[in-house]
């Protein structure tokens, strides 16, 4: 039976208290490891708190009677907030799933009604039945995927954080809406500020949260009517606002007109889904932003989306900031003169470690190399750190009045800033964030960088954009936009409280092979021709995949050992669509249907991606399920239009169905695009044998096995009959 693991805020108490006589027991798992012996000085629920020391201070027991109460109240918070997200996410799988089951169906009723158009037998009374039939079979899909839409973004699935840029998103959205506008005869207008505005965020969302509010706008505005789009800007916060001319919602309805499926009363014969501006809602909170609503019946609406402006020197939260000053009312008053830096031997560089201490954060690369010293008053409250750096990099965050140096062979480095980086390639080079650095008698300013010994001083580059992608064979590929002037970037990769990966690179893209099966965090800095290091990026979370790598890299040579890792990828994160699917084909490959069929559905439920869904579809074809396979062939194919794969197996299942001209056509179209496809020959082939067409056929299937040797392909040649 696993033990359960303890809240981090559990494990952020016990590194604290690591180096004192102190043991907390939760539920049998006690924290440090190791026996328990000693006094009990106090129990908060399932949170004992042991001392294994001579008996402690009577101040000192009042801190950790205080600090014990906290955390206990902290756990039973934890545990409810767990308990309530647990059956969240129960009920939003469950919707997943049910809306996943109905789009299935409704793909085959949206082909069948398509081919049933296609008579030419139809009277115009049938046929007018039928484009009826068509619209509202549309209108449930549009419906089925907003709702989806809306699931999704509420479980949190996939949001992104880059450097949205609000006046090019909002251009694209007017140039959108355009169209539509002039059909009705519209004035749409945009009103941009000037100089930059742009935000953290995912911007497909944020682009869909502005394109359904300025539709509706569009849409509800009658003819000859104005809309107009404008960028807002604040001190705080930026505001998208949207305007029409329209009939304008009632006021008794303006609070409900953000609820699912909510539609207002003077939305006229207009159709519409009733989720769009609940999208919206969901979009803009998720950003830490909201949106409003002013509107009078007949005088038209103005939506305001308001999203916060990125503001530089955010602090902590002032939670973790109270229980950060309750431990250290504690750990002042222990007399402890010098103190070791890290997890390492004293005196050491705690290479790959991010050490936090009161005011001072210093994140060592995994390369690091040197000494480092630190000392605390007697009587606590004051600290001072040395380092000596002889190589690698050290990163520096400073909040409180740590004084720190920093010693290497050109010189002695006083930092009073409050943010900046320090690496030795040959020769230190220092970068400043933010503060001031003593160079000797000069003093660096925040935003500039000098190589030590040289008397180098350039200005920094601003941070690079840097995006982590899932690679073809689920590796991690980081993508980075790099600013004017840079001649490289360096990487660095946080899992933790580690650094597990510093590297140098060129270009636009670096591939890592995943090292474990963890979440990571990913920077980056830009390099200017001195090697100086600029402005670090804001940092992008990713999940670092090793199972899934090692699985995928087995796939399809070897299904059954490629089994094994991918189970153990889905033990890390069980809500991977991409595991969960690569699962299902290895056991689809080892001929386990029905094990591998509810495995593609939930994957497919919270990743609707194409190659699932054409595994899927292959599944389908072999279970003999033509009709729901020929579905989501046509779902990819309506999605992507280019997939040869979705092209070849609906191609397949056609001629099952014995619709062989229709077989042939897609078999063709895939050798025109790919000659070389395997299989495509041998489909082809047998779709003119259908039509009589045997030296055609045999020709076909001969090439086929010369390019592709598949034993299927050899023995379907041998059953032909022999030339006249």
């Amino acid at each position: 039976m696993l033990r359960p693991h303890p809240p981090t805020d559990l494990a952020f108490l016990a590194d604290l208290l690591r180096r004192y006589p102190v043991r907390l027991s939760f539920r049998g798992q006690v924290l440090p490891e190791g026996p328990l012996k000693g006094e009990k000085l106090g129990q908060e629920g399932e949170l004992a708190l042991y001392w294994e020391g001579p008996p402690p201070a009577k101040e000192v027991q009042e801190a950790l009677g205080l600090l014990l109460r906290a955390f206990a109240q902290v756990l039973a918070l934890r545990e409810r907030e767990l308990a309530l997200l647990k059956a969240q996410e129960e009920t939003a799988r469950l919707l997943g799933l049910l809306l996943h089951e109905i789009k299935n169906p409704l793909m085959s009723v949206l082909g069948a009604l398509e081919l049933v158009r296609e008579g030419e037998s139809l009277s115009p009374e049938d046929r007018e039945i039928l484009e009826i039939a068509e619209r509202s079979a549309r209108r449930i899909q549009d419906l089925l995927v907003r709702a989806q839409d809306y699931l999704r973004l509420g479980q949190g699935v996939r949001l992104k954080s880059e450097r949205v840029d609000l006046k090019a998103l909002l251009l694209q959205a007017a140039e959108e809406g355009r169209p539509l506008a002039r059909r009705k005869r519209l004035s749409l207008r945009l009103v941009l500020p000037k100089g930059e505005a742009w935000v953290y965020g995912d911007r497909d969302w944020l682009y869909q949260a502005v394109l359904n509010v300025l539709h509706n706008a569009v849409k509800y505005t009658p003819e000859g009517g104005r809309v107009v789009l404008r960028l807002l800007v604040g001190p705080n916060r930026y505001g998208i606002a949207v305007s029409d001319t329209g009939p304008g919602i009632p006021r008794e309805e303006q609070e409900r007109i953000f609820e699912p499926f909510y539609r207002a009363s003077t939305r006229g014969e207009e159709e519409g889904t009733g989720l769009g501006l609940a999208l919206v809602k969901r979009v803009l909170e998720a950003h830490g932003g909201e949106v409003r609503l002013k509107s009078r019946p007949g005088r038209g609406s103005t939506f305001l989306l308001l999203l916060p402006r990125p503001m530089p020197g955010q602090r902590a939260p002032v939670g973790r900031l109270l229980l950060l000053l309750l431990a250290l009312v504690f750990l002042t008053r222990l007399p402890i003169f010098p103190a070791p830096l890290g997890s390492r031997a004293f005196g050491q560089v705690p290479a790959g470690e991010v050490v936090r201490l009161a005011g001072l954060e210093l994140a060592f690369s995994p390369e690091a190399e040197g000494g480092a010293w630190r000392w605390r008053s007697l009587w606590g409250g004051g600290e001072r750190v040395r380092l000596a750096l002889e190589g690698g990099g050290v990163e520096a965050v400073r909040q409180g009045q740590v004084p720190l140096t920093l010693l290497t062979p050109e010189g002695e480095v006083r930092p009073t800033g409050t943010h900046l980086r320090l690496s030795r390639q040959g020769t230190a080079r220092v970068s400043l964030y933010r503060g001031r650095l003593a160079l000797g008698r000069e003093v660096l300013p925040a935003g500039e960088g000098a190589v030590l010994g040289k008397g180098v001083r350039r200005k920094l580059l601003p941070a690079p954009l840097v995006r982590p992608l899932p690679g073809p064979e689920g590796e991690v590929v980081f993508r980075l936009l790099l600013p004017p002037g840079a001649q490289g970037f360096r990487l660095e990769v946080r899992s933790g409280e580690r650094v597990v990966l510093s590297a140098l690179g060129e270009g636009n893209a670096f591939r890592y092979p995943p090292q474990a099966d963890r979440l990571g965090q990913v920077r980056a800095f830009a390099l200017d021709g001195e090697g100086l290091e600029g402005y670090p990026s804001d940092p992008q979370p990713f999940r670092e995949r090793k199972s899934l790598y090692e699985g995928k890299r087995r796939l399809p040579q070897d299904p059954r050992g490629a089994e094994g890792f991918l189970r153990r990828a889905l033990q890390v994160f069980p809500d991977d669509a991409e595991a969960m699917g690569e699962l299902a084909f290895a056991l689809y490959l080892q001929g386990r249907h029905a094990e591998a069929r509810p495995l593609f559905e939930r994957a497919l439920a919270l990743w609707d991606a194409p190659d699932i869904r054409v595994r899927y579809a292959r599944l389908l074809y072999h279970q003999k399920a033509y009709g729901e396979a020929e579905a989501s062939y046509r779902q990819v194919l309506g999605e992507d239009p280019g997939n040869l794969d979705a092209r070849w197996g609906l191609a397949e299942v056609l001629l099952a169905l014995g619709r062989a001209k229709e077989a042939e056509r897609l078999a063709r179209q895939v050798l025109s695009l790919e000659p070389g496809y395997p299989l495509a020959r041998f489909t082809l082939a047998k779709a003119l044998l259908e039509g009589g067409r045997l030296e055609e056929a045999r020709r076909l299937l001969r090439e086929e096995a010369q390019r592709n040797p598949d034993p299927e392909v050899l023995r379907f040649l041998q059953t032909l009959p022999s030339s006249p």
